[in-house]
């Protein structure tokens, strides 16, 4: 079926499109920011579901250590499983760095971001001779270890032990910023303006309100750089060892360094992760870094879409949110009442990753984009100087024009690298 529109990439309906779609995005964020700076209430068949900016921060540490995932796994095709390890040796180097050295957050990133590129590099040596759920065990062995490493003795000037390591730096927002007169502007719109507040911003949400926009800022760049590597030389290396490392080594793609790097590259990321959660809660607890966790970010690369950068984004929500609201649920329709009772309230988590991996096992990233595709495609320029092949007369002529269908919509909507197949 061929989409409603069909535009050309460099085409003003589509740079329009993009435009729109972008500004509609931002201004989205905006308003939740502000919507939802003090804790709100959210009521589904009479069952409660929070919603604030706290657990929205929580939830980019997620997508930002989802992201270095998408690297290893969902391009580079290891198993790995220990991503709660430099998640957590992220947040302590980052809590040990403002608390003890009086660093601000953001310059914690100097010392987090290397250090946690060469542990992950040298932890990354051992894929170069295993594979598959092998790699899976030992990463996972990580993952189960790192709580333990934390509290020994010998660490507990440095990581506070079983107590955790708190940081009473906060991040205040600058004092050019209007975030009062934004607020205000958004209180007087007709029938929404209610649910900004009334009057100005106290100073908790001023600083939430804050941190979320920054902690939004440094996704982007993240996603930003993730983008260019995938595009990049190196980047078609390492889907190139993805899809087949014997052929790969054929074309003289260097298998140890490119694995190599793109441990380091995802464990770099799960430490910038680390630092953005511990700059939301205050706290770095051994209990939060868990091989449970481990478990909930593959879940989350899953859930999302493996091997697509927007698929990071999805599962940080719904790793942050999912299980709360799911433990929130006290009554829904056909489940018997008795069933949403303590802990038994996760069974609606398990159904839905069941149904979703049997309905779309792409993620939901892969759905969305077979929605967009009924509705808009972008069909990809031919090169400069390109002459068109004329189309065959007769009856060819119909499966032709089904075969450019089918070419454009593939072209439009690769499920596995946000990017259009050459």
């Amino acid at each position: 079926m061929s989409a409603r529109f069909v535009w050309a990439a460099d085409s003003r309906e589509a740079r329009t499109f993009k435009i729109v779609g972008w500004t509609l995005f931002v201004l989205a964020l905006v308003l939740f920011a502000f919507a939802y700076a003090d804790t709100a209430q959210l009521t589904i068949f009479d069952n409660g579901y929070a919603i604030s900016l706290p657990r929205a921060s929580k939830a980019i540490a997620f997508m930002i250590a989802i992201l270095g995932l998408q690297v290893v796994v969902g391009y580079t095709g290891q198993l790995v499983l220990g991503q709660s390890f430099f998640f957590g040796t992220g947040a302590y180097l980052g809590a040990y760095m403002v608390a003890d050295h009086n660093w601000p957050w953001l310059l914690s990133l100097v010392v987090v971001v290397p250090a946690c590129f060469l542990i992950g590099a040298l932890f990354g040596l051992p894929a170069l001779r295993i594979r598959g759920l092998y790699l899976a065990l030992v990463t996972l062995g990580m993952a189960a270890t790192f709580p333990a490493i934390v509290q020994l003795d010998s660490l507990d000037e440095y990581t506070g032990g079983a107590a955790g390591k708190s940081v009473d730096s906060d991040l205040v927002p600058p004092s050019w910023l209007p975030l009062d007169g934004i607020a205000a502007i958004f209180q007087k719109i007709p029938i929404i303006g209610q649910y900004f507040g009334d009057g100005d911003l106290s100073s908790s949400e001023s600083d939430r309100i804050w941190k979320f926009f920054l902690f939004t800022v440094l996704l982007a760049v993240c996603i930003w750089l993730v983008s260019n590597l995938i595009k990049s030389r190196a980047g078609r290396a390492i889907r190139a060892i993805r899809d087949n490392e014997t052929s790969a080594a054929v074309s003289g793609i260097n298998l140890a360094k490119d694995k190599t790097l793109s441990f380091g590259l995802a464990s770099a990321l799960g430490g910038v992760g680390g630092v953005v959660y511990v700059a939301e809660l205050g706290i770095a607890s051994p209990l939060d870094f868990t091989q449970l966790l481990a478990i909930n970010f593959i879940v989350g690369l899953v859930v999302g879409g493996v091997g697509t950068l927007s698929g990071a984004v999805i599962g940080g929500i719904v790793i942050a949110f999912v299980p709360d609201w799911s433990s929130s649920t006290e009554e829904f329709p056909v489940i018997p009442e008795r069933w949403l009772q303590g802990p038994t309230g996760v069974l609606i988590l398990g159904a839905m990753l069941i149904v979703l991996t049997f309905v779309l096992p792409g993620g939901v990233v892969a759905g969305m984009r077979k929605i967009k595709g009924r509705i808009v495609q972008i069909v990809p320029q031919p090169p400069a100087g390109a002459v068109a092949p004329t189309p065959p007369d007769g009856a060819d002529a119909e499966l032709h024009r089904e075969a450019e269908e089918i070419s454009a919509g593939s072209a439009s909507n690769d499920p596995l690298t946000d990017e259009p197949h050459n």
